[in-house]
């Protein structure tokens, strides 16, 4: 039986917010300290009280300082989602400094390549992953992290000029660009956030979304200074669509976050009525669907980029069907204390619909790009419409127009960079990649729009020489995967023996090989077991393929990241093994993929047998 609060009619967006702290960390150390007993984190059958979760941060900012981190530095996080990796985020600010994430899964030297870019004085990590890092390394599972600080130990002062956070995303030059957030815009966030949607204390979020999208901020900041509890989903869970409902329904959650991608299938389930559920907040691509039936929830659309604070606009999505839904829904309105402005080619205002650059103005403006002060001064411009003294307003290279209402259309990308699965990906980053292979001269990725899967990462090479052999597409997923996040692993490779060139001698995308989903696989290698013969039946029925062998590569055969999720529920169902979706995505071959899932199955088993051994040495009145 789901027990279902009333929803509180949420405020106007528009009323004066109450005195805020200077800093997002006093403000969270308020909120949580005037209900100490209640829970703060959530993961499984684990929960953190809000109490020690202060307390720990506080621990873990004492032990920065006392490591050589000064007030004012940057401290780069490469944690799994867990209660450590929000501890390291508070105790980070606690300590005067700026947090960056760093995705876990990125591999060690990209991983480096952003600490270098953010110029991050510490990396807070896990033993595990401690020596893929110099410098100052604090492992938080090392117990002399957790060593007692004395509580009322002074902690440097910060302001709402000062750096909260760095967030990475992609430049034109296919080089990560480390953003700078401060405190007062990502209160600003903050504040509208919880007034806007009723967050309190009494609230359970969610914690879904990937470590390196800024999405992570908005889920994660306004529901600690709230003071709600926040809830933190399993890997292959957010991922699936099924599952996080389940998941959602299960946990009494009161406001989740969720990618456009995962948003859409989301709706089209059906859902109990009476969920508590009152908002599914979704953003990060192109939303292109509406609710077709009545929901227990509001689906809140957003838009906005890094660089502006993760949220620029809102709306609440209305359900539509039939005719009434050709059209795309809008990415709302400007959120309070922000402007938008749609520009033409000469920075002056279009008229009403008509179509225009999208630049951004106001409180959520970041203060811009690490270290980059060029790229800064290009992309960051006086406002010209704003009366605040040395107001800035941000390009952002997308499109849009002013609809009747007061809402905005959203027209489109100005530039080469895409999103995929609500990520947003620097094509030329991928090239860049490419061309370091050694038998690759030249690289061109293209997004393709595939019937049935949607948009998808197309990969053209040339070799470096005529007579060098062409590389094959397993090797080059093998050599990105080394390097680059999964999202950015093209689905399709095609070796050229040149570009095909304009008369202008420019690339000519529309003369590039299309790419085809695969009918079969090889075949080769047969399954032999009936491990391998359950696996191979669960891939086939997957990629909807009529033949599959242990040497196919899954992703070459049309896989992504979707539907590896389904196969790994699938087979945790079958099998009862913890795989995890990692297993997958390293493996070159369906066979690689089976030993991963033999050498779990050996470890569980001894894993048992160590139990039922330590019982049976017990001694009886034990």
């Amino acid at each position: 039986m789901i027990e279902r609060r009333a929803p509180a009619s949420p405020p106007d967006p528009k009323e004066a917010p109450g005195p805020l702290p200077s800093s997002v960390h006093r403000l969270i150390e308020r909120t949580a300290l005037a209900d100490p007993d209640g829970i703060a984190l959530r993961h499984g059958p684990h929960a953190l009280s809000k109490a020690a979760f202060i307390a720990r941060a506080r621990a873990l900012a004492g032990h920065l300082l006392d490591r050589g981190v000064t007030p004012g530095s940057v401290v780069a996080v490469r944690l799994d989602r867990s209660f450590e990796q929000i501890i390291a985020g508070l105790a980070i600010l606690s300590a005067g400094s700026a947090f960056m994430n760093i995705d876990p899964t990125d591999p060690a030297e990209r991983a480096n390549r952003l600490i270098h870019v953010g110029g991050a004085a510490a990396v807070i990590t896990d033993r595990l992953h401690a020596d893929d890092h110099e410098g100052i390394v604090i492992a938080v599972d090392d117990k002399q992290v957790h060593a007692t600080h004395a509580p009322d130990r002074p902690l440097p002062e910060v302001g709402g000029d000062d750096l909260a956070y760095i967030i990475h995303t992609s430049g034109s030059t296919g080089v990560p660009n480390g953003v700078e957030i401060t405190h007062a815009s990502l209160l600003h966030l903050i504040d509208w956030t919880n007034r806007t949607f009723s967050i309190t204390s009494r609230d359970r979020t969610s914690h879904a979304h990937g470590l390196g999208f800024d999405a992570v901020i908005w889920e994660l900041w306004p529901a600690l200074a709230a003071g709600a509890t926040i809830h933190i989903i399993d890997d292959v869970v957010r991922t699936s669509p099924e599952l996080l409902r389940d998941a959602l329904v299960e946990q009494q959650i009161d406001v989740a976050f969720a990618p456009t991608v995962l948003a859409e299938p989301l709706i089209a389930l059906d859902w109990p009525m009476e969920a508590p559920l009152r908002f599914l907040l979704t953003g990060g691509d192109v939303l292109r669907a509406y609710p077709r039936k009545p929901l227990p929830f509001a689906l809140v659309n957003n838009y906005g980029p890094a660089e502006c604070t993760v949220q620029t606009t809102w709306g609440i999505v209305p359900m539509r069907v039939g005719d009434a839904a050709d059209e795309l829904p809008t990415i709302g309105r400007p959120i309070d204390g922000v402007q938008v402005y749609i520009l033409d080619e000469h920075q002056r205002l279009v008229t009403a619909g008509a179509e225009g650059e999208i630049w951004i103005g106001g409180k959520s403006v970041g203060r811009g790009y690490r270290n980059q002060p060029e790229l800064t001064a290009r992309k960051f411009w006086p406002d010209p419409f704003s009366t605040e003294p040395a107001a800035r307003m941000y390009r952002t290279g997308d499109r849009g127009r002013w609809l009747d209402n007061g809402e905005i259309a959203f027209c489109g990308r100005a530039d080469r960079q895409v999103k995929i699965g609500g990520i947003r990906i620097e094509l030329d980053e991928i090239a860049l990649a490419l061309q370091r292979h050694p038998s690759v001269g030249s690289a061109l990725v293209d997004a393709v729009e595939l019937p049935g899967r949607g948009k998808v990462l197309a990969a053209y090479v040339v070799p470096r020489t005529r007579r060098a052999p062409a590389p094959a597409p397993l090797d080059l997923r093998r050599f990105l995967y080394r390097t680059l996040p999964r999202n950015y692993i093209p689905s399709f490779f095609a070796v050229l023996d040149a570009m095909p060139l304009t008369r202008n001698g420019k690339i000519d995308r529309a003369r590039l090989p299309k790419p085809q989903l695969p009918t079969a696989g090889t075949g080769e290698r047969r399954p032999l077991s009936l491990l391998e013969t359950r696996v191979i039946e669960i891939m086939r029925e997957a990629l909807d393929l009529d033949t599959l062998g242990l040497d196919d590569n899954f992703f070459l055969l049309g896989g992504h990241s979707l539907v590896a999720t389904r196969v790994i529920v699938r087979c945790r169902e079958l099998l009862g093994v913890p795989i995890a979706l990692r297993d997958l995505f390293e493996a070159d071959s369906i066979g690689e993929f089976v030993e991963a899932i033999h050498d779990r199955l050996a470890r569980l088993l001894a894993s048992r047998e160590r139990r039922i051994a330590d019982r049976l040495d017990a001694p009886s009145w034990a």
